[in-house]
């Protein structure tokens, strides 16, 4: 079958084919490309090999463009009859149409991937998959459409101190962008198998970034760790951890040196089924999470849980279908105002893997139709894990398109004619006279002075004294720095309904013998 293969080289290629295959049934595709790229030396003719290569391509974050040539070979040659596991098998299947389709999709050559689409259509019966080919058609159209039209935003990969050859994702930023978390399968001494573990950067004065490590050992203490969600103020993370058996979502805070032991948030978050990517609302009374559990539109869906009076999550309710698809939700993210919501999808009016798309949450509770971001935020490829900073002019976000260092990449986004957020940030520091230690009860209460209702209840970073407030405009707030409920300081902000975006620095200088602060005004 393999024309004029020398017996050595017959042996060589079954047992290429083998441990390829094994790979692929495994779904480890980086590992299985070496194994058929060598069997396509014994026999580049195999247009069973030339599929296998382009399947693994396509399965590698960042490489789909890369399986159009191995595809194309492997349709000179295309049986109705095909059997994955013969190393003898020459012939490609049918479904090479469909894989090459995407292939095409990611290196931009719309019309031809809608042409395999349509050929692959054709050798389809099943009702579901019919739906799922026209939904890619409908995709390729997308992507020409918006390809196009630009948006004119403008995207900076964090450079080789963040990313790496491998998959790096979900990047963390707190209100003040002093550092990034984020979460990579790079390989480690320890760690050989791709599995994730979550890290830090620290930005540098010159805007660049630190050279990346490993962020606490609290918070990558099981088999699989990943970044989810950090507050604005820096004092809650939420991770996605894997036990061995499913996984989970957990939550820490910082403890006197390090993060504390991530605990279960309780509720009905984990539930027997997978639960990952949460965000929670500027108010902390909502938290959003992605589940395929039962109840939904398909695949996973964004739901949430309400914090109910004893403090506790309420059951989860799904978003609803002006959310939810028949595809895969993820990573929802809620800005600061309390309004703007992002997440990402393969459903919707998307230009192929996942999009982001934004909306807006109404008083009444509804949510407007969602809209896609648009290019080059996003590709025909995956973008996930967006996350826009408080003022709105530029965001955070993971694509796995072919441009990136490999892999998954974490980019910087600066927005296109994106209006400033009506936002004002207390940015401040409590610094401790005399040598001493910050005390462990200090806090600051934001009140409302017109509703009378708390709108928040703020921690200073214990080792460096900093926190940060976000208010919204046209109110009032009093805010009381405290110590073990026992007031030492108390102003009056007041924020007009034009303010636009604004930052007030400031610093307090707390005396821990007289319990007694004085306040600088660093604006000035």
């Amino acid at each position: 079958m393999h024309g004029g293969l020398k017996a050595q080289d017959k042996g060589s290629y079954s047992k290429d084919f083998s441990s390829g295959n094994t790979l692929l049934a495994e779904k480890k595709y980086a590992k299985a490309l070496p194994f058929f790229l060598s069997a396509c030396k014994s026999d580049s003719s195999s247009a069973n090999i030339n599929y296998k290569i382009g399947i693994c391509y396509i399965g590698i974050a960042g490489k789909k463009d890369q399986a159009v040539p191995y595809l194309e070979r492997a349709l000179k040659n295309i049986t109705p009859s095909y059997n994955a596991n013969n190393a003898q098998q020459t012939s490609a299947p049918r479904n090479t149409y469909y894989y090459l389709g995407i292939a095409y999709n990611s290196a931009n050559k719309f019309g031809e991937a809608i042409n395999s689409f349509k050929t692959f259509r054709s050798f389809v019966v099943n009702k579901d998959s019919l739906a799922e080919v026209d939904h890619h058609i409908e995709q390729c159209d997308n992507a020409r459409m918006f390809i196009m039209a630009p948006n004119g935003a403008r995207l900076f990969n964090l450079g080789d101190s963040v990313n790496s050859t491998y998959n790096d994702w979900n990047p963390l930023v707190a209100a003040d962008e002093a550092s990034v978390i984020f979460t990579s399968d790079r390989p480690m001494s320890n760690n050989s198998d791709g599995h994730s573990y979550i890290y830090i950067s620290t930005r540098k004065s010159d805007t660049t970034w630190s050279t990346a490590h490993l962020l606490d050992k609290t918070l990558n203490g099981m088999i699989d760790n990943s970044s989810s969600f950090i507050t604005p103020d820096g004092q809650q993370i939420f991770v996605n951890g894997n036990n061995g058996k499913t996984n989970l979502v957990l939550t820490s805070f910082p403890g006197e040196s390090n993060w504390d032991v991530p605990q279960d948030p309780g509720g009905d978050i984990n539930n027997p089924e997978t639960a990952t990517n949460v965000c929670v609302s500027p108010d902390g009374n909502t938290l959003y999470f992605v589940s395929n559990r039962p109840g939904g539109f398909g695949g996973k869906d964004i739901w949430r849980c309400v914090k109910l009076p004893n403090g506790k999550w309420s059951l989860a309710v799904n978003l609803g279908s002006t959310i939810n698809t028949p595809y895969n939700e993820e990573t929802p993210f809620m800005h600061v105002d309390g309004k703007t919501f992002f997440f990402s999808s393969e459903g919707h009016t998307g230009l192929g893997g996942y999009d982001v798309f934004f909306t807006q949450l109404l008083d009444d509770g509804k949510w407007v139709e969602p809209f896609n971001l648009g290019y080059p935020i996003n590709s025909p490829d995956n973008e996930t894990h967006f996350s826009l900073n408080t003022d709105g002019k530029h965001a955070y976000y993971s694509s796995d398109r072919p441009s990136g260092n490999g892999g998954v990449d974490v980019y910087e986004i600066f927005m296109p004619t994106s209006g400033e957020k009506p936002l004002t940030v207390i940015k401040g520091q409590i610094q401790i006279s005399e040598g001493g230690n910050m005390p462990d009860g200090v806090h600051i209460v934001a009140t409302d002075n017109a509703s009378g209702e708390n709108v928040g209840d703020f921690k200073p970073v214990k080792s460096t004294g900093d926190y940060t407030i976000i208010v919204p405009p046209g109110k009032s707030y009093t805010l009381s720095y405290q110590n073990d409920g026992k007031e030492f300081y108390t102003e009056v902000i007041e924020v007009p309904s034009d303010a636009g975006y604004k930052e007030i620095r400031k610093a307090l200088t707390l005396s821990p013998l007289t319990m007694k602060a004085t306040a600088t005004d660093l604006n000035k």
